[in-house]
């Protein structure tokens, strides 16, 4: 069997996977994602163009709108369908996971097997495809992006030196935080592939402005904006300098930061993550000291080290799903890592096929524990789209026809899933939006043009549904206190879900 067609047997069989554990609603669709449906909506249905994408960690700063502009495609082919973009994420995993492989098949066939388990097994590169957040098509598409720089650094070609800088221009869009590396990490690896004349090549150059042409939409709204963007990054760091600077502790902060996305990518197994870094020492210290390198090794290399280094310096904070790209990388070199155990003398070839072994139990261990455990099984997730629309269908049915409002208790108080369901689900199943839906009445606007998507007002005759998520932050009971004038009729569970039924005269 050739390479690629392993590989496509691999990735067909993950996707088959990734349907089965997202199919009959079992995604998660929460406040970050359906809040990215509702701009996205607006977008498309108000045919309005978009400068700036999804809010950031920093108070004032938005990212790229190119994620927004992604998600309109599966929007407008599905109809809204919130489904269409966890096939888009399963999309995107098969993207990167060819790429991913078609590396990996330079190192030997049996590692497309083992690395394809990893990268179908591993806990967070699945995560990234059982709910839509923009940072994840950066940690699906890191693969690609290593690849093309790989041929870049290897032809010096100008269709691999747009295609780089695009795709890391796009990157930046999805998630500034890891994004602003991009060039950085470009540099570096031309600096240290030894191929310095590629600065002096007008492929270069040509590349770097498509790495800028990214970037334009949010620079014409800083400056459309009076650089509220520049300002709000400046505070922000200025604010981040200014307090107690302790670097070792900064060091340990980021350190376990990286680790414990690691252990994610790998299964959740700590002391197999221990074993695969610190075999890392001796393999990459090897490596640099040959005279011909590996520029694939290179980049991929420079890809984790960059962020990782510049994270401890730079006073930002540093989330998991900032990490997806180095998570994703670090399955390719471990494919590195047991080719050069299995080229060492017997001790490494025991050391490299333990290692194998281990992997491939654990892998096939997750899997097989999702169709054991969970497979079939409720899961009371408040935020699993399933459950939301269950309350959603059991409102409509005890209303029958009648108009009714709706308010909603999340913990994250935006009530977005539900601002985008009640319009899109309501409107398609049961032909009407409802009289009012917020999370509570006579609040201010919290939802852009929100007159445009609201109900009829007519055959309204007073029914008022609650639907309260689990109250894990202890606040819902100030947010009930809004509706003790209303008559409660009846209340009621729906799965994780309380909903009151209450009739105001």
């Amino acid at each position: 069997m050739t390479n690629s067609r392993l590989i496509l047997i691999i990735l067909l069989l993950g996707i088959i996977y990734k349907l089965i554990m997202t199919s009959g609603g079992n995604f998660l669709f929460n406040m970050d994602n359906a809040r990215d449906l509702v701009d996205v909506r607006e977008m498309v249905e108000l045919k309005k163009i978009r400068l700036t994408g999804p809010t950031s960690a920093i108070e004032g700063f938005y990212n790229g709108p190119a994620w927004y502009y992604l998600l309109a495609i599966p929007y407008v082919v599905s109809d809204g369908n919130p489904y269409s973009t966890i096939i888009l994420q399963i999309i995107l995993w098969a993207i990167g996971g060819f790429f991913l492989l078609k590396m990996v098949s330079n190192f030997g066939k049996i590692l497309i097997i083992l690395i394809g388990l990893v990268w179908v097994a591993s806990d967070y590169i699945s995560l990234a495809t059982v709910y839509a957040f923009n940072p994840n098509p950066l940690t699906l598409l890191s693969p690609l992006f290593i690849y093309l720089l790989f041929k870049y650094l290897q032809t010096n070609k100008l269709i691999f030196s747009i295609l780089t800088f695009f795709l890391g221009g796009l990157f930046f869009n999805f998630e500034m935080n890891f994004g602003v590396f991009i060039p950085m990490i470009i540099f570096v690896s031309i600096l240290f592939t030894n191929k310095l004349t590629l600065l002096k090549s007008s492929s270069f150059w040509i590349g770097l402005l498509f790495f800028i042409l990214c970037l334009l939409p949010q620079l014409l709204f800083d400056i459309r904006h009076n650089f509220i963007m520049t300002k709000s990054v400046i505070n922000y760091l200025s604010q981040g300098t200014s307090t107690s600077y302790n670097l070792f502790t900064r060091f340990q902060t980021i350190t376990d930061s990286f680790f414990n996305v690691f252990s994610a990518t790998l299964m959740n197994r700590k002391n197999l993550t221990i074993i695969i870094l610190l075999l890392f020492i001796p393999i990459i210290t090897k490596f640099f000291k040959q005279i011909r390198k590996n520029d694939l090794i290179i980049a991929s290399v420079v890809y984790i080290l960059i962020p990782f280094i510049l994270y401890v310096f730079i006073p930002v904070t540093v989330n998991p799903w900032h990490l997806g790209g180095v998570a994703a990388i670090l399955i390719l070199l471990i494919g590195f890592q047991i080719k050069k155990l299995w080229e060492f003398n017997f001790f490494g070839k025991i050391i490299g096929l333990t290692l194998s072994l281990f992997l491939i139990f654990y892998s096939l261990s997750n899997i097989s524990k999702f169709f054991l455990l969970d497979f079939g099984k409720p899961n009371m997730d408040p935020s699993l789209y399933k459950n939301e629309i269950a309350a959603i269908d059991y409102v409509y049915k005890f209303a029958n026809g009648q108009n009714f409002k709706a308010y909603t208790y999340l913990p994250s108080v935006y009530d977005y899933p539900y601002q985008y369901l009640f319009w899109w689900y309501g409107r398609k199943i049961y032909g009407y939006i409802p009289y009012e839906y917020a999370y509570s009445p006579n609040i201010p606007q919290y939802i852009s043009n929100k007159e445009k998507f609201i109900g009829s007002k007519t055959n309204y005759q007073g029914l008022v549904f609650l639907i309260k998520e689990p109250d894990r932050i202890k606040m819902r009971r100030a947010w009930e206190d809004d509706f003790d004038h209303i008559l409660l009729i009846k209340k009621g569970m729906v799965g994780p879900l309380e909903v009151d039924i209450r009739k105001e005269f």
